[in-house]
């Protein structure tokens, strides 16, 4: 049998791929799955690169970047949705975005949906490093210790580590995903084209399993959020709470509008040199779901 490794971060937008391992889902379909959890999502493209993982659940933006540098990296489906939150201190009187300029923010490592969701609010309210201090950290959990620290006035992070951010009565939402970059897809399942070449039958099962654990985590989020919590560190009411608010999303055929927008953004801002070709493919993903009902 097929051994396949999947590489992970934590986040919501996870939560297919915990939920399906732990719920035997992808034993069911006759894979057999292991799984790595990385600090932060810009590690996964090399180990994807280097045949260490079969599958990743990170950032399509860093297989934009990947598809630049000529590297055979291809988004298959989504799994985390309309995921970045604005997230500012309590008391640092910001209570819109347009209110942002001139105050502290912290980012995290460039090229992912955390990153670019911020460039583009940025862009939208002109702020610039020569009016606004902005710190550059080397991720998203380093971005929001920072506001939590209260080194920061605001940070832009995904769930549920804003929600951790509002529970702890440090933080306040001040806008979603929804409101900034709507139809955008964050962390998805990535795989190489060899793979999907040599073993699609293996990819159709894994995307299958997939799907399986987005329903499961909607009928039951209770339950999906006591799973999570092992793999994300945070307790399970946090994540209960941050799902009523953003949920994972496996289904992204219709997002490539918005996907293109932020691709334009990356070159804009020189994070990629050309716009790449094939960098998706959502051919398995559509038979998945016919096959799936």
């Amino acid at each position: 049998m097929l051994k396949i490794n999947i590489g992970l971060i934590r986040g919501v937008c996870q939560m297919p791929a915990y939920i399906a391992y732990e719920k035997g889902f992808f034993k069911e379909l006759g894979l057999d799955v292991s799984y790595s959890i990385d600090p932060t999502a810009w590690l996964l493209p090399a180990k994807l690169i280097s045949g260490e993982i079969s599958f990743g659940i990170l950032p399509w933006t860093r297989t934009v970047s990947a598809r630049d540098n000529r590297d055979n990296l291809v988004v298959i489906a989504g799994s985390g949705y309309e995921e970045p939150a604005t997230v500012v201190r309590r008391g640092a009187e910001i209570n819109s975005l347009s209110e942002l300029k001139g105050k502290r923010i912290s980012l995290p490592a460039a090229g992912g949906m955390k990153d670019l969701t911020s460039q583009a609010l940025f862009k939208k309210y002109d702020i610039t490093p020569e009016n606004t201090e902005i710190i550059r950290l080397p991720s998203g959990d380093a971005a929001m210790l920072a506001l939590l620290s209260g080194r920061v006035d605001a940070t832009t992070n995904v769930e549920p580590y804003a929600t951790m951010a509002v529970e702890l009565g440090i933080g306040k939402i001040i806008a979603r995903g929804k409101d900034v970059l709507p139809k955008t897809p964050g962390c998805s399942v990535t795989t190489t084209d060899d793979f999907l070449r040599d073993h699609s039958d293996a990819a159709l099962n894994f995307l299958k399993a997939l799907l399986k654990a987005e329903a499961r985590c909607n009928k039951e989020p209770e339950e999906a959020a006591k799973i999570s919590s092992k793999y994300i560190g945070i307790p399970a009411g946090i994540i209960r709470e941050a799902l009523k608010y953003n949920r994972p999303h496996i289904d992204i055929t219709g997002s490539m509008d918005a996907m293109m927008r932020i691709v334009k953004l990356m070159m804009e801002l020189g994070y990629i040199k050309t716009i790449p070709q094939d960098f998706c493919n959502f051919e398995l993903l559509k038979k998945a779901k016919a096959e799936s009902g």
